[in-house]
């Protein structure tokens, strides 16, 4: 039985086994830059300025009271939108000096006024 098993497989071309190793090849090597990371948050609340001049730093205070300080490109944009309701995506990037959770914001969309 062994022994038919390799006289059919002589059969198939050998450019069919190579193509198909080609895609699998293809599929896993893809497939991992396909993973979202896992420090990726996207959080709603309030924005305002937290701290004491000169070292103040725009934050997040969600509904339950959790607070992050949005940090990145964007500073300037959050500052003006204090007081609004937001919704933020970005990554969590370690606390801040003060034991904060920081988000490195990629995104923000301005959120109705409850």
């Amino acid at each position: 039985m062994f022994m038919n098993f390799f006289n059919d497989f002589k059969d198939v071309p050998l450019c069919f086994f190579l193509g198909v190793l080609f895609f699998v090849l293809l599929g896993t090597l893809g497939a991992g830059s396909m993973n979202v990371g896992k420090d990726e948050i996207q959080v709603t609340g309030r924005i305002y300025v937290m701290g004491n001049e000169p070292l103040t730093r725009v934050g997040i205070e969600l509904d339950d009271g959790t607070v992050y300080a949005l940090i990145g490109e964007y500073d300037k944009q959050l500052r003006g939108l204090q007081g609004k309701r937001l919704a933020v995506r970005g990554k969590l990037r370690g606390k801040t000096t003060r034991g904060v959770d920081a988000i490195e914001v990629k995104s923000f969309q301005v959120m109705e006024q409850k």
